[in-house]
């Protein structure tokens, strides 16, 4: 009987594991494929941009843009919804968020301020102009740090586009094309 008991024990605590194994490694998971998610939709940026010689001022043209510029609607592993929230081109090369402030030294460290439940709270007002990037609404604290980051919505995802304010994404010049076989050619220094 007392074996039994012992066994029991021991299948629940490793079950309890288990559990929290599999959960850890579903997170994991989810930040991989926001990274991934967040640098598709900053290329549907750049390529909208090529292609219409301007940013999107609502994340739905990226979506409904003719040529593609998007393989699909991408959601926000996070949330499970597509609530991205954009990330804006502001004066003198900063990215201006939804919230209204101005990213630059001191403001980009904290983010945008979560409300009670952790997600990010639309806007008052509604902020307009070109978007150049865009980061999640959950504020949840993450597993991996991103750029000094741990919070879901502090990792911007945004489009550079020469100022200094800008950071993340994945550039605003396509990689150069080898004329011989059309592959990207590796940058070497001092050539």
């Amino acid at each position: 009987m007392v074996a039994i008991l012992v066994a029991m024990a021991v299948m629940a605590i490793m079950a309890t594991v288990a559990v929290q194994t599999a959960s850890f490694q579903k997170k994991r998971e989810n930040e991989e494929e926001l990274i991934f998610r967040g640098n598709q939709i900053v290329e549907g940026i750049r390529l909208f941009r090529a292609r219409h010689g301007r940013f999107p001022v609502v994340l739905e043209e990226l979506a409904k843009a003719n040529p593609k510029v998007l393989r699909q609607a991408w959601k926000d592993p996070v949330t499970g919804k597509t609530d991205w929230v954009p990330v804006f081109l502001g004066q003198d090369g900063q990215a201006i968020t939804p919230q209204g402030g101005a990213q630059g030294e001191g403001a980009a460290r904290l983010g945008p301020t979560p409300g009670p439940d952790g997600k990010v709270p639309m806007p008052a007002t509604d902020a307009r102009g070109p978007i150049v990037g865009v980061h999640s609404r959950s504020c949840d604290e993450s597993i991996k740090v991103l750029d000094g980051r741990t919070r879901y919505c502090e990792w911007k995802f945004v489009l550079q586009v020469g100022g200094p304010g800008l950071a993340g994404g994945r550039g605003d010049q396509p990689p150069v094309r080898d004329p011989g076989g059309g592959r990207p050619r590796p940058q070497v220094p001092g050539r």
